[in-house]
């Protein structure tokens, strides 16, 4: 592939083809302008040249980041959960497009992306946590423009991640469960809360649970589905993960348990009759149909409210039952399995602050296994 330098004024300029256009296949080439030089020129030639031949050079347009941005929210909102594309879709309107949007997505550079998130803790509104996640989604969006081939890079790569401090997960102590559950036993929804703490289940995936996944003779649950929050109601949905599918080994109380709200779910059947629409979830209203995770939460902290506990929220029973595991020194290999995490390092990073009790447990295991060589060296010493 050649191309051709000329000069115009003062100024010099090159012209390559840049290939056949895909629809009306006809030839098509590519003027840039404003060099001072003819080396200058040159050097920029043989750029574009050696970027087409390896099928990398972009075409530069003029679309504006914002505009990219909402052709990104498009794309997301039938790709991900409900909830995670509002996520997305406020940090875009509120921050990220007010203050980048009228750039070029060309022109977007790694200096622009660090005075813009400089500008965010200086302000002092947002936390460094809620600044991290701009910085994330504009990665995520830029990662996607390079593979559609919109841009050529993608510059934020190139800033300095937000440091964000670590936040310890909250739960109970043995002693807060035990005294929550007996509080909670009677209500409508106890084998909610006791799913959460037994099996460490999240609030969705609880909701989304139906008998046909409750397999009482092998006293395994079958996590399949998730009541996901949708326009500020709910809705059935697939899980979001391969990881998030997975089986979780019921104790005995748990089964004890299952099996008794099933009966009194039953008998509520048979109370209702016809008004009773039975959609086979474990967790329903009084009528059969899927509980709303609002109402959960608001059933949940009613309860907690009126008890001596700290004030944990319904997601930290997740957290809870991932410290009685770590309490009894079962392998977090296990632990992220119960969870449905992806990575054995999620689970890891997570729960490292509960680690160190394992740690002292494992010390202590030593001690036991080489116990009796201390007993040996005093002997020697003594005789």
């Amino acid at each position: 592939m050649r191309g051709h330098i000329s000069k115009r004024g003062n100024k010099y300029s090159f012209v390559v083809d840049i290939g056949r256009d895909p629809v009306t296949k006809k030839r098509r080439q590519k003027r840039v302008s404003g060099f001072d030089t003819k080396k200058q020129a040159r050097e920029a030639m043989v750029k574009m040249i050696a970027e087409i031949n390896k099928g990398t050079y972009v075409e530069p347009s003029n679309k504006k980041f914002g505009e990219y941005l909402d052709d990104w929210l498009k794309y997301k909102e039938k790709r991900v959960a409900n909830s995670t594309y509002m996520f997305y879709r406020s940090y875009v309107n509120n921050h990220i497009k007010p203050a980048l949007g009228d750039i070029r997505l060309q022109d977007l550079r790694p200096i622009i992306l660090q005075r813009f998130y400089d500008s965010l803790l200086e302000n002092g509104e947002l936390s460094k946590r809620s600044i991290r996640h701009i910085q994330r989604i504009v990665s995520i969006a830029l990662k996607m423009a390079v593979k559609l081939g919109e841009i050529q890079t993608n510059v934020a790569n190139a800033v300095e991640p937000i440091k964000v401090p670590k936040k310890e997960q909250q739960f109970w102590t043995i002693e807060e469960v035990e005294t929550f559950l007996d509080a909670a036993r009677g209500h409508i929804h106890f084998i909610a809360f006791y799913l959460a703490i037994f099996t460490g289940m999240r609030q969705g995936e609880i909701l989304g649970l139906k008998w046909d996944c409750v397999d009482f003779n092998n006293k395994t649950i079958y996590v399949q589905r998730a009541i996901k929050r949708v326009n500020g109601g709910g809705e059935l949905q697939d899980l979001k993960n391969s990881s998030s599918y997975r089986s979780i080994s019921m104790s005995d109380s748990l089964v004890k348990e299952l099996k008794k709200h099933k009966k009194r779910q039953n008998e509520i059947k048979l109370m209702m009759g016809k008004a009773y629409n039975d959609q086979g979830f474990v967790v329903a209203t009084k009528t059969g149909n899927f509980v709303l995770p609002s109402n959960l939460s608001r059933a949940f902290r009613l309860i907690r409210n009126r008890l001596e506990v700290k004030q944990i929220r319904f997601h930290d029973l997740r957290h809870t039952h991932a410290s009685l595991l770590f309490s009894q020194n079962v392998h977090p290999k296990i632990v992220q399995e119960r969870l449905g995490h992806s990575s054995i390092e999620m689970t890891l990073d997570t729960y490292s602050h509960m680690l160190p009790n394992m740690q002292e447990s494992a010390a202590q295991k030593l001690d036991e296994i080489f116990g009796k060589n201390d007993d040996f060296e005093s002997d020697v010493t003594n005789s």
